[in-house]
């Protein structure tokens, strides 16, 4: 009985982590590259590459092992923007309401935070696909981030056009 209710408790923790960090989160906007692929299993789905996620677009980088936590602080920019400002391997306390620590993996001199894949409905997936061919500079994406630094992708904004 006892190794059911843990196993429900690890079910349960996982999607909770991610409700909590979308309800009480910090929005975040961030500029992203896309990438279009197509997966067998899951169908088709974009795959973005952030700023944020090279190691040298912070103004501090430095070598860190692969596969260590890092936490990345962002600032807020002029246009809404969210850009690269520290790269730190501790979360950082008190930091100004222009900032967030986003807490990330380093893989091969990459910073992965999770937020990496939107999965796009099929019938949306051309509309998508073509805004996002035309217009690849105005594509961002919005977060949310928790207090620890964890992430959750919450929708893709093209200029005034959203996609959940």
């Amino acid at each position: 009985m006892a190794a059911v209710v843990f196993q429900l408790l690890i079910l349960v923790a996982v999607p909770a982590r991610k409700v909590v960090t979308l309800s009480t989160g910090k929005t975040v906007l961030l500029k992203v590259q896309p990438v279009d692929p197509y997966n067998m299993l899951s169908g088709y789905y974009n795959t973005f590459n952030f700023d944020i996620a090279d190691v040298n677009a912070f103004p501090n980088a430095q070598v860190f092992p692969n596969d260590s936590w890092v936490y990345a602080i962002v600032q807020r920019g002029d246009d809404g923007v969210w850009t690269p400002a520290l790269l730190v391997p501790d979360l950082p306390t008190n930091l100004p309401e222009n900032r967030a620590a986003l807490l990330g993996q380093i893989r091969y001199g990459r910073i992965k935070y999770g937020i990496e894949e939107l999965y796009v409905p099929e019938a949306q997936r051309y509309t998508v696909g073509e805004d996002l061919r035309l217009n690849p500079d105005k594509a961002r994406v919005e977060v949310k981030v928790d207090k620890n630094g964890h992430v959750a992708l919450v929708r893709l904004k093209i200029e005034d056009r959203i996609y959940e």
